[in-house]
Formats: C-alpha cells, sequence, structure tokens
C-alpha cells in the first residue's frame, strides 16, 4: 500500500488533515514565540538561533515531519475540495456559500497563497537565496573556569533587521502573516470537528478562541517589521 492510500477514505483524509494541521499549528505557534524573541536583544536572538542548529539530528527529525505534514495536508486538502465541490448541487453550495464564513469559503486560495509565501519565507532567511548580501556572521565570547574562547555564530538579528528595513520585504511579510491568519481561523475549528470535538454547549467557545489566537500570532508576528521600520528595534544596525 503506498503512503496516499488514505485517500481512498473520506474519513482518514479528514483524519489525516485535522492532524498535520495541528502539528502545524503547534509549529506556527513555536515559531511565533522564537521570533518574539528579537525584543530581548541580539544576543538572545543568536543564541536561540545557535541552540536550534546545535541540535544538529534532532532538529532535522524536526524539519523532515513538517515537510511530512505539509505535503500530506496540501495533497489532502486538494483532495477533499475536490470531492467537496463534486458532491453538492448548484443550489445547496449556493446556499452553504452565503451561510459559510469568508475564511471557510477562501481555504484553497490562502493555502495557495500561504505556501507561496513560506517559500518565499524560507529562500529569504533559511537557506538564504534571495538576499545574500544580509548574512553574516557574528563573534562572541564563551567563558569557561579555564579560559575565554572566541566563537562563531550566524548573525540572525543582523539578518532580520536588514531584511524588514526593506519596505517591500515587510509589505510581503505583512500581507502574507495577515493571509495565515485567515487560513488559522477556519483550519483550528476544521481540525477539532475533525477530531469530534464539536458539541453545541462547547463548540462557539473553540471557535472564538481559534478566532483570538490567530489574531494574536497575526499582531505577534507583523509587530516585527513595524517594529524595524520605525526603528523601535534594529535601530543600531
Amino acid at each position: 500500500m503506498g503512503i496516499f492510500s488514505y485517500l481512498r477514505s473520506t474519513i482518514l483524509s479528514k483524519v489525516v488533515m485535522a492532524v498535520t494541521g495541528a502539528i502545524l499549528v503547534l509549529y506556527l505557534i513555536i515559531h511565533t514565540a522564537g521570533n518574539l524573541l528579537i525584543y530581548f536583544g541580539r544576543d538572545t536572538l543568536n543564541s536561540y538561533s545557535a541552540f536550534l542548529h546545535s541540535l544538529g539530528p534532532i532538529l532535522w527529525i524536526f524539519r523532515v515531519v513538517l515537510i511530512v505534514s505539509v505535503v500530506l495536508h496540501i495533497i489532502t486538502s486538494i483532495k477533499l475540495k475536490f470531492e467537496n465541490w463534486n458532491a453538492k448541487p448548484t443550489g445547496y453550495a449556493l446556499k452553504h456559500y452565503l451561510k459559510a464564513r469568508f475564511s471557510s469559503r477562501t481555504m484553497i486560495w490562502t493555502g495557495i497563497m500561504i505556501f507561496a509565501f513560506v517559500l518565499y519565507h524560507l529562500l529569504h532567511f533559511t537557506f538564504r537565496v534571495t538576499n545574500p548580501q544580509h548574512y553574516s556572521a557574528e563573534f562572541f565570547q564563551m567563558h569557561n573556569a579555564v579560559s575565554t574562547v572566541i566563537l562563531e555564530r550566524f548573525d540572525v538579528y543582523k539578518m532580520v533587521v536588514l531584511g524588514f528595513k526593506n519596505p517591500l520585504i515587510s509589505l510581503v511579510y505583512i500581507v502574507g502573516v495577515i493571509i495565515v491568519g485567515f487560513h488559522l481561523d477556519h483550519a483550528i475549528q476544521s481540525m477539532f470537528q475533525t477530531l469530534g470535538f464539536n458539541e453545541k454547549h462547547y463548540f462557539p467557545t473553540l471557535q472564538n478562541l481559534s478566532t483570538i489566537l490567530s489574531i494574536i500570532i497575526v499582531i505577534c508576528l507583523i509587530s516585527i517589521p513595524i517594529s524595524i521600520m520605525s526603528g523601535l528595534v534594529g535601530g543600531e544596525i
């Protein structure tokens, strides 16, 4: 049986969507928390980055899990979307469309835009392809009981500051994050429904919490380029 054989079952497909979605939401929360370390200064953010890279194989295990989750999430969402389109008569689809929230109606399109945004984001900040002039090393001192050692690490703080000082890069990032927020709002609700947490006496609360979480993540992430462009962060670079 192939890895995509689960696609033959709508139920299994929805479970895969929910599980991979949960993994991606958890990653986004951790990623947001890590990015906010920029407010604690250059050493804090660079130390965090160096710690992640020091994990070696463990970091790559997390990356593989994320990549597999993204691939399965995209393929499964496309399959379920086509099933949904084919299953609904025109009249019913119109009625459902009028009742649906904006975030739920645009899931497939925001998903495509998010994929393009994440690809650009990786080329910029992870693979260092789009703006190589922003990348440099930082030298710092490591003290022990015997001596002081001068070590070298990647200057993530400088890279982020120089990147977001470019208004176009900041604009692309801000728009991309807002799109992520719309997608995330409905995705969390769908995840809870698929996993069976959809009782009418508490599901509205879960809907509100998903919206609040989405808004918090969007505000936290877009605050970084705004703070850099305004000079509140990285003014020394």
